[in-house]
This record gives structure tokens, sequence and C-alpha cells, in this order.
């Protein structure tokens, strides 16, 4: 991690998904910007390269930055700082930015926070962020004022001549907006966003530069990259390469997922005791539609103490399904289908957690095996991937295809074939299952509290 001057991290407001409450308005958060390290006042530094690598998971931006940076004078103490752009609201403050590091010639570099001034960078923020941020308190109006820029700065020192190596790493959570009313919502896009044109303050231009996005487990078709025309699409990969570079505003990189999506609540199913109210959503996504429920009865033949399949139907997502052996290869949870119907997928969330942390802790499901009706069965390769999605949204899961099969669904039984390893126990667990059935046409409903139509 970065050397030389340095830098990061990114800061934001915000949950990355936000749970759905009565009336519970709007909001919006994660990474608004990071950005190119700056130069404080600092005229005889070059940076000589910039290597940016981007690599795109479903709630987050995985990102490395390596700089080679020379000093054309006498020795010096340079300070300089890496960009942060985010969100503030009344009530509490968020950094959404994990796993922070430095460094210079492969030793880390200490580094301060200071506030600066959001003004400049105010094109980083969209309109319809800004007008969904912090009112779900009902007692308060969108606040635009809530722009917040944060400069990690660091001090390097440069012999005369010398040529330095920094590395800079983290992890950003996409800047995300949604709001509705009660179970209903309408989300935007998720966007990363890269602020290049602060590299301008060192001396000179970039002598050449490289921009790599990789799409690691999203759908590199649906993504939109601005500037338009830099990048050049190699498989899954979109890179732009640059010469004798002066950044600019114009030059500043935005990634859109393109993934806006609306949904309207069904409510009414029940758990298999008749004591929990299911929730079922019908969702509209890239000119798609979709019904998404838990209508089932879970049964599984082997369950730890206070882990049952039940759990999977309580409504609390923090009381899992945990398999009694460990790591639980060959345990089966069978889903007995309430209501019969050609089911397309089911979503898995394959591990249990509530942060990052805890998740890797466990075991988590490799391999699956899906069945359905008892005959037709197929095996899939799932992530070793961690997403802060909150479990109502089709965000959260991993969706497996159903094999092909003739006529309704009745059960769908799911085995665990292998696991990835846990970093302290052999817990393996699933933290939610969905269902989910593409739709034909356009559902014929509206939202039962404010007459809200998908799309």
């Amino acid at each position: 991690m970065p050397s030389s001057v340095l830098l990061s991290s990114i800061l934001v407001i915000g949950a990355s998904v936000v749970p759905a409450f009565a009336n519970w308005g709007s909001a919006a958060g994660g990474s608004v910007a990071s950005g190119s390290f700056r130069s404080f006042g600092n005229s005889q530094v070059e940076m000589l390269s910039e290597d940016l690598v981007i690599r795109l998971y479903r709630d987050r931006a995985k990102v490395e930055i390596d700089y080679i940076m020379r000093n054309s004078g006498g020795p010096v103490e340079v300070r300089a700082g890496f960009p942060s752009l985010g969100v503030e609201t009344p009530n509490e403050k968020h950094r959404e930015i994990e796993d922070y590091a430095i460094s210079a010639n492969g030793g880390p570099v200490p580094f301060t926070i200071e506030k600066g001034d959001p003004a400049p960078l105010k094109g980083m923020f969209e309109a319809k962020f800004l007008d969904m941020v912090d009112t779900t308190d009902q007692d308060q109006s969108p606040d635009r004022n809530s722009m917040l820029l944060e400069w990690f700065t660091s001090s390097v020192h440069f012999d005369a001549g010398e040529k330095k190596h920094v590395h800079i790493s983290y992890e950003s959570l996409y800047a995300y907006c949604e709001g509705g009313y009660s179970d209903d919502s309408d989300a935007c896009d998720d966007r990363f966003a890269y602020i290049l044109s602060t590299a301008a303050g060192w001396k000179g231009p970039i002598p050449e530069g490289r921009v790599t996005i990789q799409a690691m487990t999203i759908d590199p078709e649906k993504l939109l990259i601005s500037p338009a025309g830099r990048f050049r699409r190699k498989g899954e990969n979109f890179v732009w390469e640059f010469r004798n570079l002066k950044p600019s505003q114009s030059d500043d990189i935005v990634v859109n997922m393109n993934d806006h999506y609306s949904t309207i609540a069904k409510y009414g199913e029940v758990d298999s005791k008749g004591g929990t109210q299911q929730i079922s959503y019908y969702t509209a996504e890239a000119g798609r539609y979709f019904y998404l429920s838990r209508d089932f009865v879970p049964h599984a033949d082997s369950s730890a103490n206070d882990y049952s399949a039940e759990n999977l139907l309580s409504g609390d997502h923090e009381n899992e399904w945990r398999t009694v052996h460990s790591p639980g290869i060959g345990d089966t949870l069978t889903l007995a289908i309430g209501r019969p119907a050609h089911i397309n997928q089911v979503g898995v969330i394959p591990g249990c957690g509530t942060n990052k942390q805890e998740w890797f802790s466990h075991t988590r499901i490799k391999r699956i095996q899906v069945s359905v009706n008892g005959k037709n069965s197929a095996e899939v390769l799932l992530p070793d991937e961690y997403n802060s999605f909150w479990p109502e949204s089709h965000k959260a899961y991993e969706w497996v295809d159903l094999p092909p099969y003739p006529g309704p669904a009745k059960e769908i039984r799911l085995t665990v074939r292998s696991v990835y390893p846990g970093s302290s126990d052999d817990v393996t667990c699933i933290k939610a299952i969905m269902l989910r059935r593409w739709l034909r046409s356009k559902p014929p409903l509206k939202s039962e509290i404010d007459g809200h139509e998908l799309p």
C-alpha cells in the first residue's frame, strides 16, 4: 500500500441495504466516491504511473492501486491525501470502507483523517441520491448539506531523486439509495466512482496509466461505464490505458451497476404453524418481472440445537438453519412447496453471521446439489462471497437455477456437497431461502398503500 504520500479510505453513510419499515421514507448511503491521492502544495514529486484495479462484487468493489512516484528535486517531506466522498446525517455517520491499507516500498504508512470542502466535487453526487439521504426520520427533510469530504493524509520522506512504490487497497460499498412505503420500495442503481482528477496535483502529467475493471460476481453485460469510449472490453474485463494524461473531471470514472428495481409486497402467507405472516414480493428489474416468496415448509433430517430448519420462516434473519454435523457435508434441507407452481430458481444465503468477520469464521457452502420432486437434480458451485444486503432483497441471494423438470414443483431438496473452510469453526448453515418465479408479463397489481405500480 502506498508509500509516498497518501491516502485513503472511503466514507459514506448508510447501511449497504436498507430494511423496509412502515412508511420508512428513504435512505441513501455507501461510498459516493474515492479517488487518486493528491499532493498538498508539493511541486517537485511526479506520479510516473498509476495502475488501478477495480474488482466488482455484488455489494462492493475491492480496489488495489499501485503508484510509482519520483522526486525530481532535493530531499523533501511530502504531505498528500486520498479523497473519500460520502454523506453525513444528523443521527449518525458510517464509514463504508473496509480493510483499508497503505504502504510505501512495502512498509505501512500511517495516516490521519481531515475534513475538506466537498463543493468542488459535488458533481459526483447524483440529485436522486441526495434527495433520498436522511429521510428515514419523518420529522426531517432531505439535506443537501450532508455532503462530506474526508482526506486520508500521510507524510512521506523522499531523498533527492528517490523513486517510491505506493500501494493502496480497500473495499468500498457501492453508493445506493432506496425509498418507499411499508414493504414496497424503489431502489436506485448501485454505483462505484473513482476521482482520477485529484491526481492532477503532482508535477506534470502522468506518463502512463492503466485502469482495469473486473466483473467478478456481477453481470458484465449490465455495466454502464464512463467516461464513454475510454474502456476496451476484454472478456469480462474493461481496460483503459492512457499516456501523458493531466487528469481533469472529465476523466473521473463512474461504474453504474444498472441494477435499479421496484417491488410491491404481497401479504397473507403464513408459516407451517400459522403463526408468522409471510411477505412475498413482485419485483421489476431490467425490464423483467419476477415473484419472490417463502411459500414452503422447511424440513431437515439434522439440525443443531436452537437452529432448526423452521428458523428459515421465523422472520428473524439472525436465526439460521445449522447442520448438526460438522462441516455438514451430505446434510439435506427439504422444502415442501405450499402452493405447487413452476419455480425457476431457489435463492440461498449459504452461510451465517451478522458481519463479514462472523461470516468467514464459519464454514460456507461451496457446492450444493438441488433436486426437484425427488428426480431432476444438478450440482452448483457457489462463490465464496460475503454481502451485506438485507435478506428481503433479492440481491442478498446466490440464485441457483433449478434443473429442467415437468409440471409444478412440489418439493425442492438442497444437499451440502462441499464447503469453504471457516477461520475458527466448522459450523455450516443457511441464513435464508427464497423462491423465485419469472413472470411472462407485468403483474396487474398496485401497492395497497399508495397506488404505486411496477414500471
